[in-house]
């Protein structure tokens, strides 16, 4: 046994000596991957900080963002009631139907359950395919809704803007202004006209717009 380990650390040192400038160049190799990857480092954090200066400059207060140009003037909708259909063939009441929907996702009123199957029945075709799996898309409402909760964002109550339309008579879009725990929130929705029926087709926030008087 112990002329075995002898020979076993011979063996060794044989190997480590006649692979010495194999190591050497491994070693040297290692080195130079160590000095390159610094210097990549370096470089990144040079380029981060150049980035980090053009996003500082660019940086302006939202108010003189939204203020820079001139707000819409809008009329607002009177009467929010909407009649309840399967499909939709006139733009302002198909408006009312789906700020209600937003509102009440919004406001946790309408479980994620239904918010997937208005999306499925009253989405665009294109809505319609950019959705996932029943599953998925309700946990993905559902964190949206807890994250509401989270924030205690309470809706106490919204408003509309009429319909306005494109050139074609093909797409409209309408403002809701929904008046909550943290003050006014603006979102704009657009719906689309696919043969013949009006469809959901987007919903994000937006700047705040200007009332006309119903009158004029």
């Amino acid at each position: 046994m112990k002329v075995k380990a002898i020979s076993l650390i011979l063996s060794s040192s044989l190997l480590l000596t006649g692979c010495g400038g194999l190591f050497d160049k491994e070693s040297k190799r290692i080195e130079a991957l160590k000095e390159e990857k610094k210097q990549g480092e370096l470089e990144d954090s040079k380029e981060k900080e150049e980035q980090e200066k053009i996003y500082k400059d660019m940086e302006r207060p939202v108010n003189e963002v939204v203020y820079e140009n001139e707000l819409d003037t809008l009329k607002e909708v009177e009467n929010l009631d909407y009649k309840n259909l399967e499909e939709y063939q006139d733009a302002a009441e198909f408006s009312k139907f789906v700020a209600d929907a937003l509102y009440k996702f919004y406001t946790v009123q309408l479980s994620p359950e239904n918010y997937y199957e208005f999306l499925l029945q009253y989405g665009t075709e294109s809505v319609k395919e950019s959705l996932p799996s029943k599953d998925d898309a309700v946990t993905v409402f559902s964190s949206l809704q807890d994250l509401y909760l989270k924030q205690n964002i309470n809706g106490e109550s919204y408003t509309l803007t009429n319909v306005t339309f494109n050139r074609l008579k093909n797409e409209g879009s309408f403002y809701r202004k929904v008046l909550t725990t943290n003050g006014e929130e603006y979102f704009i929705s657009i719906i689309q006209k696919e043969n013949g029926v009006w469809k959901y087709a987007d919903d994000s926030p937006s700047p705040p717009y200007e009332v006309q008087d119903n009158a004029s």
